[in-house]
């Protein structure tokens, strides 16, 4: 029988052959064995799909590859098992990735996932600041953080500059991870949220919530969840065939969204509950949204954002120096 998977990848299959026929080029081949290990931040979630599905439907084995994924533990440290050699690629925010390059870690990211950067300011009531506020609503406020370290916090610092503040004018309050319930009892006046999570959930609760960005999306001053490996000890053409079975899995799921959610519920078994499989729908369509940039799935990397990147962390103190090469152009 031929289903509805068969021929999207049948499709994506032959796209992509045409394309490398009309440019001269043969498919990326991975070199030995092919044998790596990716490294995913966190527990299992429909926000790691384009690798679940790179997995289970061979598009990172077409390209030569023999993928194996591991999840981190909630209190591992970030970039220990890359840094170790337990993991060879690890899925990860290229503003910490700079961050943690500025302080003598030897790592490079080649592939950006989310072409838009997800983190937002949230909170607020739009029915006293009017649904189109801006970064203003800040002066004043308290404004949410896990803690004075990593994304959230670089966005923070970043949407009170945007915003033509100053740290004195904004309160930053540690919250930890309990950002929904402290929107929800006011415990602060705004929060740092993901908008692929923390934005659906409190849509799902029927929360009244601005969603700002930090920046404006076409002058990028922060970079996102992106793949990154330590300095140069993965050859170019392997991690070139691994963002490429990257994207190739992110085009998959967008024109068949059930192949992330049959392959995520493989590793999350609570979405056999309808509630759970629904809400990681809503949560897939907002992480697709951020996968592409004018409308097409995009894993380039934005070599003028990672300019800008460094300059504002040094500009706001988390780095003595943007680091000299912070990124590996393979694409």
């Amino acid at each position: 029988m031929i289903n509805r998977r068969s021929i999207l990848l049948a499709s994506l299959a032959a796209g992509a052959a045409a394309g490398l026929s009309a440019c001269g080029e043969q498919q990326p081949e991975a070199v030995g064995d092919g044998k790596l290990t990716v490294g995913l931040t966190f527990i299992p979630n429909v926000q790691f799909s384009p690798f679940y599905v790179g997995v289970k439907e061979g598009l990172f084995a077409k390209h030569g590859l023999d993928v194996t994924l591991r999840h981190h533990g909630q209190q591992e440290d970030l970039w220990g098992a890359v840094l170790g050699g337990q993991e060879d690629i690890v899925f990860a925010s290229a503003d910490e990735a700079m961050v943690a390059k500025a302080g003598g870690n030897d790592l490079r990211t080649f592939a950006t996932a989310y072409q838009t950067y997800p983190l937002n300011v949230m909170g607020g009531d739009p029915a006293v600041h009017g649904s189109d506020a801006g970064l203003e609503v800040l002066k004043g406020a308290t404004l949410g953080i896990p803690g004075h370290f990593g994304s959230s916090y670089y966005a923070a610092l970043c949407a009170i500059h945007e915003a033509g503040l100053t740290e004195a004018d904004v309160e930053l309050v540690d919250i930890g991870y309990t950002t929904l319930s402290a929107l929800a009892a006011r415990q602060v006046d705004f929060a740092m949220g993901f908008v692929n999570n923390e934005g659906v959930q409190l849509s799902n609760q029927a929360i009244a919530s601005l969603s700002i960005p930090v920046f404006d999306p076409a002058e990028a001053l922060l970079v996102g969840p992106s793949l990154v490996t330590p300095g140069t000890t993965v050859p170019e053409d392997v991690l070139r065939a691994v963002a490429s079975g990257m994207q190739e899995a992110e085009e998959a799921i967008i024109a068949d969204p059930q192949l992330a959610l049959d392959a995520t519920a493989e590793h999350v078994p609570a979405m056999a509950e309808p509630e759970q499989r629904a809400t990681a729908e809503k949560v897939l369509a907002a992480t697709a949204g951020l996968w592409q940039r004018d409308g097409e799935v995009s894993v380039a990397v934005d070599t003028a954002a990672f300019g800008r990147m460094g300059e504002f962390l040094q500009s706001a103190g988390i780095i003595d120096a943007p680091p000299s090469d912070p990124y590996l152009d393979v694409l």
